[in-house]
């Protein structure tokens, strides 16, 4: 089944009725875009961050929301040094 939308100036488009009854999609319903190629998939986002909530257990109790947050901090700086050294040798 294919069918075409409109992209708004807002970057917004309307999912065919036909596509969202197919689906199941409802109003608030969350959607994933990825890029394979030249195509744009769009995949229903199935349950929400409650059904997720035991899906991961995590690896202290309680979870250190501090080092972690720190962790990231310090990797995602790691990240852009690495990156600005790459650009400053070439």
């Amino acid at each position: 089944m294919a069918m075409k939308s409109t992209i708004t100036s807002k970057g917004q488009t309307t999912i065919p009725n036909q596509i969202r009854k197919k689906m199941g999609l409802k109003p608030g319903d969350g959607l994933i875009y990825s890029i394979e190629g030249d195509h744009i998939l769009l995949k229903p986002v199935k349950g929400t961050l409650l059904d997720a909530y035991v899906s991961v257990k995590p690896r202290r109790r309680p979870e250190d929301f501090s080092r972690l947050r720190r962790q990231v901090r310090n990797k995602r700086a790691d990240a852009i040094q690495r990156k600005k050294q790459a650009q400053t040798s070439q």
